[in-house]
C-alpha cells in the first residue's frame, strides 16, 4: 500500500459496525513481514483519550469514512494495549483472540 494511501486512511474518520460514529483515527499499524495495514487506534468520545486498537479485518473504506467490523461496546471492552508505536506480540496475541481473528481464519 502506498504511502498517500496510508495517509488517507490515516485521516478518516471512523465508524462502528453499527453505523455509529467513533471519531477520527489515530493512527494506522502495519502488519511487521507484509507492510499492510493491519490495525487502526481509535479514541471513544470526547473524554476518553485512550486509544483502542481495532483490527482492519472484514473493515471497508469508502471516502473518507473507516468502517470498522465491531461495535463501539466490543472496542470499549477490547484488551488494552500500552504501547504507543507498536504493539508487543503478546498484546498482538490477546488482541486478535479478543477479535476472534483467528478462528476467522481457520473457518475460511
Amino acid at each position: 500500500m502506498a504511502q498517500a494511501e496510508i495517509n488517507k486512511l490515516q485521516a478518516a474518520t471512523a465508524w462502528d459496525s453499527k453505523g455509529k460514529k467513533l471519531g477520527d483515527v489515530n493512527d494506522v499499524h502495519l502488519e511487521k513481514e507484509s507492510g499492510i495495514p493491519a490495525w487502526v487506534t481509535v479514541s471513544l468520545g470526547l473524554l476518553n483519550s485512550r486509544k483502542h486498537y481495532v483490527p482492519l479485518a472484514n473493515s471497508r473504506f469508502e471516502g473518507d469514512a473507516l468502517h470498522l467490523a465491531w461495535s463501539k461496546d466490543e472496542i470499549a471492552d477490547a484488551p488494552h494495549a500500552a504501547s504507543g508505536l507498536e504493539l508487543s506480540a503478546q498484546e498482538e496475541s490477546a488482541l486478535i483472540d479478543y477479535y476472534r481473528l483467528r478462528d476467522e481464519a481457520v473457518s475460511s
